[in-house]
Protein backbone atom coordinates (compact mmCIF):
# COMPACT_ATOMS: atom_id res chain seq x y z
CA UNK A 1 0.00 0.00 0.00
CA UNK A 2 1.23 3.53 -0.79
CA UNK A 3 2.11 5.16 2.54
CA UNK A 4 1.17 8.60 1.20
CA UNK A 5 -2.40 7.42 0.59
CA UNK A 6 -2.67 5.74 3.99
CA UNK A 7 -1.36 8.77 5.92
CA UNK A 8 -4.03 11.21 7.05
CA UNK A 9 -3.40 14.72 8.37
CA UNK A 10 -5.89 15.74 11.03
CA UNK A 11 -6.25 18.36 13.74
CA UNK A 12 -4.60 17.17 16.95
CA UNK A 13 -6.92 15.74 19.58
CA UNK A 14 -6.28 15.51 23.34
CA UNK A 15 -5.49 11.79 23.02
CA UNK A 16 -2.63 12.66 20.60
CA UNK A 17 -0.61 14.76 23.06
CA UNK A 18 1.53 11.91 24.44
CA UNK A 19 2.36 10.56 20.95
CA UNK A 20 3.14 14.08 19.73
CA UNK A 21 5.52 14.61 22.63
CA UNK A 22 7.28 11.31 21.90
CA UNK A 23 7.67 12.25 18.21
CA UNK A 24 9.20 15.61 19.13
CA UNK A 25 11.52 14.25 21.84
CA UNK A 26 12.75 11.42 19.60
CA UNK A 27 13.43 13.88 16.77
CA UNK A 28 15.29 16.24 19.09
CA UNK A 29 17.44 13.31 20.28
CA UNK A 30 18.17 12.36 16.68
CA UNK A 31 19.76 15.80 16.24
CA UNK A 32 21.66 15.70 19.53
CA UNK A 33 19.21 17.68 21.67
CA UNK A 34 17.44 16.71 24.84
CA UNK A 35 14.03 17.81 25.99
CA UNK A 36 14.51 21.15 27.73
CA UNK A 37 11.92 22.36 30.28
CA UNK A 38 12.17 25.94 28.98
CA UNK A 39 12.52 25.43 25.23
CA UNK A 40 10.02 22.56 25.13
CA UNK A 41 7.46 23.70 27.69
CA UNK A 42 4.82 23.61 24.95
CA UNK A 43 5.00 19.81 24.87
CA UNK A 44 3.04 19.61 28.11
CA UNK A 45 -0.07 21.38 26.77
CA UNK A 46 0.30 21.89 23.00
CA UNK A 47 -3.43 22.32 22.44
CA UNK A 48 -3.33 25.36 24.74
CA UNK A 49 -0.16 26.82 23.20
CA UNK A 50 -0.87 26.68 19.47
CA UNK A 51 -3.58 28.34 17.41
CA UNK A 52 -3.71 25.24 15.20
CA UNK A 53 -1.91 21.92 15.33
CA UNK A 54 -2.11 18.85 13.12
CA UNK A 55 -0.81 15.32 13.33
CA UNK A 56 -0.14 12.88 10.53
CA UNK A 57 -1.36 9.35 11.20
CA UNK A 58 -0.41 6.06 9.63
CA UNK A 59 -2.63 3.19 10.76
CA UNK A 60 -3.71 5.32 13.72
CA UNK A 61 -0.14 6.07 14.84
CA UNK A 62 1.18 9.65 14.98
CA UNK A 63 4.06 9.87 12.48
CA UNK A 64 4.26 13.61 11.85
CA UNK A 65 3.19 17.01 13.13
CA UNK A 66 3.01 20.71 12.39
CA UNK A 67 1.69 23.64 14.42
CA UNK A 68 0.97 27.34 14.06
CA UNK A 69 1.31 29.93 16.79
CA UNK A 70 -0.31 33.35 16.41
CA UNK A 71 1.80 36.45 16.60
CA UNK A 72 0.39 39.90 15.92
CA UNK A 73 -2.56 39.07 13.68
CA UNK A 74 -0.56 39.46 10.47
CA UNK A 75 2.27 37.03 11.24
CA UNK A 76 2.12 33.43 12.40
CA UNK A 77 4.89 31.09 13.44
CA UNK A 78 5.31 27.59 12.06
CA UNK A 79 6.42 25.28 14.86
CA UNK A 80 6.92 21.59 15.63
CA UNK A 81 7.06 20.29 12.09
CA UNK A 82 8.44 16.77 12.41
CA UNK A 83 8.21 13.54 10.42
CA UNK A 84 9.28 10.14 11.66
CA UNK A 85 12.68 9.24 10.07
CA UNK A 86 11.46 6.20 8.13
CA UNK A 87 8.82 8.32 6.36
CA UNK A 88 11.00 11.28 5.39
CA UNK A 89 11.63 12.00 1.74
CA UNK A 90 8.25 10.72 0.56
CA UNK A 91 6.37 14.03 0.56
CA UNK A 92 4.78 13.97 4.00
CA UNK A 93 6.73 17.04 5.14
CA UNK A 94 5.49 18.94 2.10
CA UNK A 95 1.91 17.85 2.85
CA UNK A 96 2.21 19.03 6.45
CA UNK A 97 3.72 22.34 5.34
CA UNK A 98 0.94 22.86 2.78
CA UNK A 99 -1.67 22.18 5.45
CA UNK A 100 -0.19 24.87 7.68
CA UNK A 101 0.32 27.39 4.86
CA UNK A 102 -3.24 26.93 3.58
CA UNK A 103 -4.60 27.44 7.09
CA UNK A 104 -2.47 30.55 7.65
CA UNK A 105 -3.68 32.05 4.37
CA UNK A 106 -7.31 31.23 5.19
CA UNK A 107 -7.06 33.09 8.50
CA UNK A 108 -5.63 36.22 6.88
CA UNK A 109 -2.00 35.90 7.94
CA UNK A 110 0.33 37.92 5.76
CA UNK A 111 3.64 36.39 6.86
CA UNK A 112 4.70 33.05 8.24
CA UNK A 113 7.95 32.73 10.17
CA UNK A 114 9.83 29.72 11.46
CA UNK A 115 13.05 28.60 13.04
CA UNK A 116 14.81 25.32 12.49
CA UNK A 117 17.91 23.74 13.97
CA UNK A 118 21.08 24.23 11.93
CA UNK A 119 21.45 20.44 11.64
CA UNK A 120 18.03 19.94 10.06
CA UNK A 121 19.32 20.46 6.53
CA UNK A 122 16.55 18.51 4.76
CA UNK A 123 13.94 20.67 6.49
CA UNK A 124 15.78 23.81 5.40
CA UNK A 125 15.72 22.59 1.79
CA UNK A 126 11.97 21.92 2.06
CA UNK A 127 11.31 25.43 3.39
CA UNK A 128 13.46 27.03 0.71
CA UNK A 129 11.68 25.04 -2.05
CA UNK A 130 8.39 26.37 -0.64
CA UNK A 131 9.64 29.95 -1.04
CA UNK A 132 10.84 30.73 2.48
CA UNK A 133 13.84 33.05 2.69
CA UNK A 134 16.50 33.02 5.40
CA UNK A 135 16.24 36.01 7.68
CA UNK A 136 19.03 35.30 10.17
CA UNK A 137 20.12 33.05 13.00
CA UNK A 138 19.82 33.01 16.76
CA UNK A 139 20.79 30.87 19.71
CA UNK A 140 17.99 29.90 22.07
CA UNK A 141 19.02 29.30 25.66
CA UNK A 142 17.02 26.89 27.78
CA UNK A 143 17.42 25.48 31.28
CA UNK A 144 20.10 22.98 30.25
CA UNK A 145 20.23 23.18 26.47
CA UNK A 146 21.03 25.76 23.81
CA UNK A 147 20.09 25.52 20.17
CA UNK A 148 21.43 27.40 17.19
CA UNK A 149 18.51 28.18 14.95
CA UNK A 150 18.18 29.32 11.35
CA UNK A 151 15.29 31.77 10.89
CA UNK A 152 13.01 31.88 7.83
CA UNK A 153 10.04 33.93 6.63
CA UNK A 154 7.52 33.68 3.81
CA UNK A 155 5.18 36.42 2.67
CA UNK A 156 1.79 34.87 2.00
Amino acid sequence: MDADVAISIEPMQPHDVAAFRILVVETLAEFGMGEDPVLDADLQTPLDVYAAIWVARLDGVVVGSVALRDSDGEAVYLKRMYVRPDLRGAGLGARLLTTALDHARSTGARTIQLDTHTGMVAAQRLYERAGFRRTGTRTEEGAHDSRCEVLYALDL
